[in-house]
């Protein structure tokens, strides 16, 4: 009997609502599919990628109905493949970078098509919005990731999974024992690194520039307000792809580059203050002195 408990990532008591779920609000259904039809999440992977490339070439050539149905699929197999892996045991780092360097290669060349699809009908300045929108999307995933990550290093079920610092893995031989293996476990590591690694690094800056002195607040204090997790949870790829699914519908798929331009950092402007008044709200409740007095 499937046990879907096995796919998460927390124990229920520490579980947030993650809102970009409402957009694929069935996933779960999904997953019951394919576990019952014993699909290997490497598979599922494969599929999100190819998904994500049939929706650019639609949007491309201007099919936006069928590159919306083809991003939403790769959406709802993205969701998916993590928790296969997880409920089969069966996960490795070599799906793990795989994964996420499908999401950068189908995002950048969807909103690249869309782009080049407005371009080739004259309105150039799109061009301009979508090497934005590319970097936009990337940086605001980056900051939910990184704050989701720092939640589950503290609450989560020990899983092969992502690090805040790539770098600093002492499982690298995890599924991939042969020869090829750790080959293209190395190439795909280096890529992720070259890719995400100056994100990381970004995104681990500024947040210790807006913890200031409050750096060495317990990590249950800095990072374990679920209700923040909650607003930034609307940050991840698959609000960027429900926008995109939204405007093709309406027959403008090149406004949902001005939208994730503007209207998504302006709300990673505001829940980037929320985070730095949470850490003031803090302020002098946690001290390295404080704390050796109190022991």
């Amino acid at each position: 009997m499937l046990d879907l408990e096995k796919s998460e990532k927390l124990p229920p008591e520490k579980r947030y609502f993650n809102i970009s779920v409402i957009w694929i609000f069935y996933f779960r259904l999904v997953i019951r599919l394919l576990y019952r039809w014993r699909v290997p999440h490497e598979a599922i992977t494969l599929l999100s990628i190819i998904f994500g490339l049939i929706a650019a070439y639609f949007f491309y050539v201007g099919s936006f109905f069928l590159g919306a149905a083809a991003i939403h699929l790769k959406d709802i197999f993205d969701a998916c493949d993590g928790a296969i892996a997880r409920l089969t045991g069966k996960g490795h780092l070599i799906g793990r970078y795989l994964d996420s360097l499908g999401d950068f290669l189908t995002l950048t060349l969807t909103i690249l098509a869309i782009a080049l699809y407005a371009w080739n009908r004259g309105q150039s300045i799109y061009l301009l919005w979508g090497m934005v929108a590319i970097v936009s999307t990337f940086i605001q995933c980056s900051f939910f990731n990184y704050y989701q990550l720092s939640y589950l290093d503290i609450f989560g079920i020990k899983t092969l999974s992502s690090r805040k610092d790539e770098g600093s893995r002492n499982d690298l031989d995890a599924g991939s024992s042969s020869r090829f293996g750790r080959i293209l476990l190395g190439i795909l590591r280096v890529l992720y690194k070259i890719v995400y690694g100056w994100q990381d690094k970004l995104v681990a800056t500024i947040d210790n520039s807006m913890a200031g002195n409050n750096r060495q607040l317990p990590p249950e204090i800095r990072f374990g307000n679920r209700k923040l997790l909650v607003l930034q949870s609307a940050l991840c790829f698959g609000t960027q792809i429900f926008v995109i699914i939204l405007f093709a519908l309406l027959g403008r798929p090149q406004f949902s580059l001005i939208f994730i331009s503007v209207i998504m950092n302006l709300y990673l402007l505001l829940v980037l203050y929320l985070r730095k008044r949470h850490y003031s709200l803090h302020r002098g409740n946690f001290s390295p002195v404080r704390q050796a007095t109190e022991e």
